[in-house]
């Protein structure tokens, strides 16, 4: 009888492998020339083209529905994957080769009797991406807040449309969240409207300290600053107090007076403006409009400017 080669057998092992995988890059390959070629006989099932859309959006829809059709393999190969570098990080504790993990001490909190309101009808304002955006700082407000010593309740108002959805889709665990409040009606409907402040800093009103018995809307928009002043005409129509935070008294921001104290004077002239260089326009700059001046409008600094400034700036930090 002739005995097998094991060389051999791997080899045809391997070759056969390799004509599958060739097999299926072509026929995925097919069906890519299929979408882009004819799209009314596309053959993806729950894929329907839309004519009106140009072929790069028609790949990113492939793209997003393939996303989505492996979703489940992912998350059981991400989870296999955390349970072996969990085991191996036992055995490697076990061994003595990594420190065992420090054990965090548990902190102990006081709940605060305060609440605070997430204001989130502003679903319409914004895009897609600045709703992700939107969701992430919920879910990081809310871990700071779980991680506090003084806790506060927290109220989620108007809460539906796309942010509801990505909760339900991408954050399901929300619903096991503690001392937060889902509401799909408005402030003024679950709460007292007497009590109520919105925090903007467009009011004129400066809140220095903080009473228990009111409740503090902060709005829930995520804009790039494209509506300004939108919270606070939204407060003041709605005949509710506002308020502004005191953060310019203990942070110094680039919009702040404090901000042009490191330009040379010499790169304004004489009517205030900044001097350019050639083919930029200039920016009028006085003592009127010094709240308004943002960092990224200021350009032409030069490295030398901004190093001979940086010793004033140090004495001033040490007294």
């Amino acid at each position: 009888m002739r005995r097998t080669n094991l060389k051999e057998l791997f080899y045809s092992a391997k070759n056969s492998i390799r004509l599958i995988i060739m097999e299926k890059s072509i026929n995925d390959s097919e069906t890519i020339n299929t979408l882009d070629n004819n799209n009314d006989k596309n053959k993806n099932v729950g894929f329907k083209p839309n004519s009106h859309l140009s072929k790069n959006a028609l790949r990113k829809l492939r793209k997003q529905q393939k996303w989505e059709e492996t979703r489940e393999i992912r998350k059981v190969a991400q989870k296999e994957k955390d349970k072996r570098k969990k085991l191996e990080k036992k055995e490697a504790i076990e061994l003595g080769l990594i420190p065992p993990p420090v054990k965090k001490k548990k902190i102990e909190q006081i709940p605060s009797k305060m609440k605070v309101v997430i204001d989130l009808s502003f679903d319409n304002y914004m895009t897609d991406v600045e709703i992700t955006s939107v969701t992430s700082q919920l879910t990081r407000c809310y871990s700071a807040n779980r991680s506090s010593t003084n806790p506060v309740t927290l109220f989620f108002t108007s809460y539906g449309g796309r942010v509801r959805e990505r909760f339900n889709d991408k954050l399901k665990d929300h619903v096991n969240w503690k001392q937060v409040v889902f509401d799909t009606r408005s402030y003024l409907e679950c709460l007292n409207k007497e009590d109520l402040i919105y925090l903007t800093a467009d009011s004129t009103n400066t809140l220095d300290v903080l009473d228990e018995n009111k409740v503090y809307i902060i709005g829930g928009i995520v804009d790039k600053n494209r509506h300004k002043e939108i919270c606070y005409e939204k407060a003041t129509k709605e005949n509710i107090a506002t308020a502004r935070l005191p953060i310019g008294n203990y942070i110094e921001l680039a919009t702040r007076k404090t901000f042009l104290e490191v330009i040379p004077q010499r790169k304004f002239n004489s009517e205030g403006k900044k001097k350019r260089r050639k083919g930029n326009n200039s920016i009028t700059i006085n003592e009127n409009t010094t709240e308004n001046v943002n960092i990224e409008d200021i350009k032409d600094i030069d490295d030398d400017d901004y190093n001979a400034t940086l010793p004033s700036i140090h004495d001033e930090s040490k007294q």
